[in-house]
């Protein structure tokens, strides 16, 4: 960026074949994204699904949705009930009822989408921070839907309360949340960039919020369960990545023997930080996984 351009967002970064859809169903509509694969034979190209993290959204893959179709995959992602452009119960603010968010619920929409999408092969799933978590439930529901799975710096289990995260949101929806973490700032003085992240979270719901931070306190170590389920597997993370310990991740990687790669440069989502590098980090391990 030179002169005085405005920085982009995420919106900004959706590849120009990208189709944006929405998979419709009584308990809300979900947001998705795909970009099919611009290699010689689109058609039988291998599928990956992506799922967003914590305060995330399909959005959050859109720098690496272009160079993950380059090397020959279709690629989709989707946001979770009640993320930015996804519908989900219970939507009121500040929230008053978490039913229908519970991992096992979440993990299930990950195996509803590729229903309604007609996934009927065995595609390549990748859970980015929360949706590790969410993906873990998935892959235990069915290992039998996976050629691989993915933590895309996620953790094995939960680390650290979050009393106030929980105490801002339960007092205030989100935005008690979006000023609990930027004490001071006001909406009216944010530039473009922090205004279109301010403008996603405003939009999420406060209810899928509260419910995911509940989640990501009492995650258990599933490591051996998902080693026993047999779906080859990759832990990735940004090297400044400062979600979960690194060597947690690290760690949980020996466990599943699984390979362990850090992506220079990038932090907690290295997707946007890093999407030319974390293409081919993803595309080597999935052409592996699938030998």
């Amino acid at each position: 960026m030179t002169g005085n351009a405005e920085p982009r967002t995420l919106t900004d970064l959706k590849p120009e074949d990208a189709e944006e859809f929405t998979l419709d169903r009584p308990e809300g509509a979900l947001s998705a994204v795909r970009v099919v694969s611009r290699g010689d034979s689109p058609e039988s190209a291998p599928v990956a699904v992506l799922v967003p993290g914590y305060t995330g959204s399909k959005e959050d893959f859109y720098p690496v949705l272009g160079p993950i179709a380059d090397l020959g995959f279709t690629v989709v992602a989707f946001s979770q009930r009640g993320q930015y452009h996804s519908e989900g119960p219970h939507h009121t603010e500040p929230p008053t009822d978490i039913s229908g968010y519970e991992v096992e619920t979440l993990g299930r929409d990950v195996h509803w989408v590729l229903d309604t999408l007609g996934l009927t092969a065995p595609v390549h799933l990748l859970g980015h921070s929360f949706g590790g978590i969410v993906g873990i439930e998935a892959v235990l529901q069915d290992p039998s839907r996976f050629l691989s799975f993915t933590m895309w710096n996620s953790g094995p289990r939960s680390w650290a309360t979050r009393p106030e995260v929980a105490a801002a949101l339960t007092a205030g929806g989100t935005d008690a949340l979006w000023r609990w973490g930027n004490p001071g700032a006001e909406p009216e003085n944010l530039g473009r960039l922090e205004r279109w992240f301010y403008d996603r979270l405003r939009a999420t719901s406060s209810t899928q919020l509260l419910a995911a931070v509940g989640i990501l306190d009492s995650q258990p170590d599933r490591v051996d369960e998902v080693r026993e389920a047999g779906v080859p597997v990759l832990v990735s993370h940004g090297e400044n990545d400062d979600a979960w310990p690194h060597d947690w991740q690290k760690d949980m990687a020996e466990r599943l023997d699984a390979p362990y790669v850090i992506v220079p440069d990038a932090g907690h989502s290295p997707q946007v930080d890093r999407p030319e590098e974390s293409a081919r980090v993803l595309v080597s391990f999935w052409r592996s996984a699938a030998v």
